[in-house]
């Protein structure tokens, strides 16, 4: 009955795991930002910067900074619907902690009411 339980879990947590659309600009961030959707800010080819709305619900602006040279920086990886390394996490504020892997947000374990957010994510609260 136990692992019945977790299996479900499981499926329903990624049914309700909603994919973000990665969007490509290279003039600058719009002033607003669409909810499930990662900007990505390049020139020629280079990508430098990324922003996205918060996904726990706060509506903060998350910006990342994609330079090797600088710090904090991300890696990111445009491929299989785009996967960010490492994790996004806000120490200050809401305290949101996740993995964007193939564009979708994972929630850390450290996160509580992981299932809620991602519930919250797909209906758009």
């Amino acid at each position: 009955m136990a692992n019945f339980l977790r299996d479900l879990i499981c499926t329903l947590r990624s049914a309700a795991r909603p994919r973000f659309r990665i969007v490509e600009i290279e003039d600058d961030f719009p002033e607003v930002l669409e909810k499930k959707a990662l900007y990505v800010l390049s020139e020629g080819g280079d990508t430098w910067a990324a922003a996205m709305v918060c996904p726990c619900g706060c509506q903060a602006t998350l910006h990342l900074n994609l330079f090797a040279d600088q710090r904090p920086c991300w890696r990111l990886n445009l491929e299989s619907g785009g996967s960010l390394t490492p994790s996004v996490w806000r120490r200050e504020h809401c305290g949101a902690h996740f993995w964007f892997r193939g564009g979708r947000v994972y929630w850390t374990s450290d996160q509580p009411y992981a299932l809620l957010r991602d519930l919250r994510l797909l209906w758009g609260h």
